[in-house]
């Protein structure tokens, strides 16, 4: 059978697996029949314009999108250093984003310029279908006032359910001066940013639906408290650097939080304590994921302070009545003596791990709870002392790694834990000058089929031996040095 003979209906089925750009560079024009498919009979599109030539933007652009902007559902715009002035362009060719009447989600990464991207946002009050908003890493060098009008123009939005707002001009946001109420917005994220409890406040008093929020931080002076209780919000994600007062104050104002993603530092809290906070400040709660980071006394022996608190995990309201384990992580080298205790599964997006990290849980099965399938950002340092002999430091599975940060060489067993690299597209390498450094990192290479980017760390010299890499896949490098006090690409 040729290809030609598949029935339309495999066709559309095997359009939906592709992005809008690839199916068009990939088929338009190679028949009549094919042609119709994409342009009549096809219905969803989804554009993603990043890491996209320049080239292929304008035949996109000046052939393609205006026969099929009624069927556009999902549009990426960047403009990184891989796509210069990207938006500019799309705007200028007269693309304003109300023209996509049946349009649900919109990502915009890069945007340097206020009045470009305030420009976006307000074309966008018209579409009845738009429910999902991302803004990433939009830097602007503006005045407050400018912020202001941008993040109420996003509340202005008559149908948006999602929106992720990630380093949006600065990492201190205000949100106490939002004035726009927003009667649609159900789920937030507030990435890389610092919310206070007065920025809280009045988040929820104008997003009276808001019902699941993930905010990169929350810090707040000893006395601040939340002035509402927030009766709507049933999911909190967040990272927690203030005192355990400031933590239970919040927590009394959230009655209705049935699902709790924490990490903290500055608290350290044994089992029984957080016991005592759970039953009386959060009643409700079903799902508690937990990441304490915590440093040990080093006037007492580390080991049996870590004994002592994980033993105060194990009361029957841990092990029998919700089932919530947890694992306690430490490194017996480091002069801080710090430590990692989590819950199990762990469910955190970042881990940074040792060669030489000690581990102890209250799990019934030492070989449970090994894999770590939400990480999409690992850290790996190579310890310098050897503990090839503690297999269980290797049992750790990391599946679904986007982003790799390691030195080579590296022990061998380390190769069990990162055996899936499928979906690596960025590695931050530090090299040493070794015969096995080099046969490693091309073994990765290998291995990693979609690998993107490839940086280099600190380094005083390029090894020649880097220009022997193989890699079918990296489209970008990235040379990192540190020259004195100055860091230099």
């Amino acid at each position: 059978m040729k290809f030609e003979d598949l029935a339309n209906e495999l066709f559309l089925d095997i359009f939906e697996l592709l992005d809008g750009v690839d199916l068009l560079h990939a088929f338009h024009n190679l028949n009549y029949r094919v042609n119709r498919l994409l342009l009549i009979h096809f219905r969803f599109y989804h554009l993603d314009f990043r890491s996209l030539s320049k080239n292929r933007f304008d035949i996109i652009t000046e052939n393609y999108l205006r026969l099929i902007s009624d069927k556009i559902l999902s549009i990426h715009l960047s403009n990184d250093d891989e796509t210069p002035d990207l938006p500019y362009l799309f705007v200028s060719r007269g693309y304003t984003l109300n023209k996509f009447i049946n349009l649900q989600s919109l990502s915009l990464y890069y945007i340097d310029c206020f009045d470009i991207l305030n420009e976006i946002i307000v074309q966008c009050n018209h579409l009845t279908y738009l429910t999902d908003l991302k803004l990433i890493k939009c830097y602007f060098n503006s005045e407050e006032n400018d912020f202001h009008c941008l993040i109420n123009n996003i509340w202005n939005l008559p149908k948006l359910r999602k929106c992720l707002l990630d380093q949006i001009n600065s990492r201190k946001i205000r949100l106490n001066e939002l004035t726009m109420t927003s009667s649609s917005i159900e789920e937030l994220s507030l990435e890389r940013m610092i919310c206070s409890l007065k920025d809280l406040s009045n988040l929820f008093e104008h997003s009276p639906c808001l019902g699941r929020l993930t905010v990169n931080s929350i810090s707040c002076s000893k006395f601040e408290q939340l002035e509402i209780v927030i009766r709507s919000l049933t999911s909190l994600k967040t990272f927690f650097d203030s005192s355990i007062d400031s933590m239970i104050s919040l927590f009394k104002k959230l009655p209705n939080l049935s699902h709790l993603t924490l990490e903290t530092v500055k608290i350290n809290c044994n089992g029984c304590q957080w016991k005592q906070i759970l039953v009386n400040y959060l009643g409700n709660l079903k799902v508690f994921r937990l990441k304490m980071n915590l440093n040990f006394s080093p006037h007492r022996n580390i080991e049996k302070q870590v004994n002592e608190l994980i033993d105060s995990f194990r009361s029957s309201f841990w092990i029998e009545e919700h089932q919530w384990f947890v694992r306690c992580d430490w490194n017996p080298f480091n002069i801080t003596n710090h430590a990692i205790l989590y819950t199990l599964p762990y469910r955190f997006d970042k881990c940074f791990n040792f060669d030489s990290i000690f581990t102890k849980s209250t799990s019934p099965n030492d070989k449970h709870y090994w894999s770590y399938d939400r990480v999409q950002t690992l850290s790996y340092e190579n310890s310098e002392n050897d503990l090839s002999k503690d297999s269980i430091l290797f049992s750790a599975r990391f599946p679904n790694l986007h982003h790799l940060k390691m030195s080579f060489p590296f022990q061998l067993d380390f190769n069990s834990c990162i055996s899936s690299l499928n979906r690596l597209i960025s590695l931050n390498a530090t090299l040493r000058h070794t015969d096995s450094t080099f046969i490693q990192l091309q073994d990765l290479f290998y291995r990693s089929i979609h690998l993107y980017s490839f940086r280099l760390s600190y380094i005083k010299h390029i090894p020649m031996e880097l220009f022997r890499m193989k890699s079918r896949s990296i489209h970008r490098l990235d040379f990192l040095t540190k020259f004195k006090s100055n860091i230099r690409y």
